[in-house]
């Protein structure tokens, strides 16, 4: 018997496999993986004591102003959200030409969803992502173990405004639970929410939804934030950890924890020509042959590393400028690194993204910068 339906939750992605390998690099990756001591952390938040964001403010207030736009503030909101009603109530999608039609009602100022392929409509408690890309609809639910689960919704709200199928839903057309939308158990559950939110209280299986802290805010990436606001307050020092100062794979697989990580996959599925792998942007980025050829020096000055952080501002929305990231490309390949290859096909200072760092369609109006720099096999079919 399916657990009843207390509400709904969403899965913020859909589970995968990956790329074929390159370099040293991904060896190390996959004898750690054949040891079985690779460290595929829980996602989850770390203290139930984090500083909110107007108390980080008073010292740092030109980042926390950026970040008050920063799409990980916005990573979970409730269904009940004004803007989320406006986006969802009132609509409808189809799966399939023929088969289940899923809706979206406001009940009294709570969003619910249903399909005509299941008997039971499920209240919406949660959105997970931020709209930059994508919000999927999210039910909660209690299993016989009286632990929290959850339904991640079939449908999608994608930008500038449209339904359409989550990533991963059921596209044959049957009846049942999984028109709705995917039933996912407990653990994944936790890691679920744990990657949209700054704490995730849970008490014997059960998350308290009311002390949930949302968003990815500041204590998340900096761990240590409550003792740190405290020294300061009292004329004391307690330094928080430097990301710069990390070596640049710790750095990238601190993004990774929820933006997946290369060494949590196989060597059949570190496969550059596998799409979805797309959506996973910290595993490309590894798997890079930029990323491969820095040497040590490059982990050590924050002006030579490269990690996520050579191209994208963590308190701010990622620029849509491709010259911001033209010109981190040609700190390199513009002649200050000799080993650094020169492109043959276009000028120097030309745009390198379309064919290097290209968009692609992962999904139905889901399109996301592929992170995997490299030579792609059409683009060298044309030079």
């Amino acid at each position: 018997m399916l657990p009843r339906i207390v509400s709904p939750v969403t899965r913020a992605g859909l589970t995968a496999g990956f790329l074929i390998a390159l370099g040293g690099l991904q060896a190390w990756f996959v004898a750690r993986a054949e040891r079985e001591e690779v460290d595929i952390p829980l996602v989850r938040a770390r203290n139930s004591f984090a500083p909110a964001v107007e108390r980080c403010a008073a010292c740092h207030p030109r980042e926390c102003d950026d970040f008050a736009n920063a799409p990980h503030q916005r990573t979970l909101v409730r269904g009940s959200d004004p803007q989320v009603l406006s986006r969802f109530a009132g609509r409808s999608h189809p799966l399939t030409p023929d088969g289940p039609t899923v809706s979206f009602e406001d009940r009294g100022g709570e969003l619910w969803m249903a399909s005509d392929g299941f008997p039971e409509a499920a209240r919406v408690d949660w959105m997970f992502g931020s709209g930059q890309h994508a919000m999927t609809p999210v039910s909660l639910l209690t299993n016989a173990r009286r632990e929290t689960e959850l339904i991640e919704g079939s449908v999608s709200w994608y930008p500038p405004d449209l339904l359409s199928a989550t990533p991963g839903a059921d596209l044959t057309g049957k009846p049942g639970i999984r028109s709705l939308g995917e039933p996912h158990n407990h653990a994944t559950t936790l890691e679920c929410f744990g990657c949209h939110v700054t704490h995730l209280p849970v008490m014997n299986g059960v998350i308290d939804e009311s002390r949930i802290m949302t968003g990815v805010t500041c204590e998340r990436c900096h761990p240590g934030g409550e003792q740190h606001a405290r020294a300061q307050e009292g004329g004391q020092s307690f330094q928080l950890e430097q990301w710069y100062k990390l070596p640049p794979l710790e750095s990238v697989n601190r993004c990774g924890e929820c933006h997946r990580r290369a060494d949590q996959l196989t060597a059949d599925e570190l496969n550059p020509e596998r799409t979805v792998l797309v959506r996973f942007a910290s595993v490309g980025f590894v798997m890079s042959p930029c990323f491969q050829g820095q040497d040590e020096s490059h982990g050590k000055t924050a002006a030579m590393r490269y990690d996520c952080l050579t191209c994208h501002n963590p308190h701010r929305p990622a620029g849509k400028a491709p010259g911001v990231y033209v010109e981190k490309c040609q700190a390199c390949h513009g002649g200050a690194k000799p080993a650094a290859p020169h492109c043959s096909a276009s000028p120097a200072d030309s745009n390198c993204l379309p064919c290097h760092m290209p968009p692609v369609e992962v999904a139905p109006h889901l399109e996301l910068t592929d992170h995997w720099v490299r030579v792609r096999r059409s683009v060298r079919a044309t030079e």
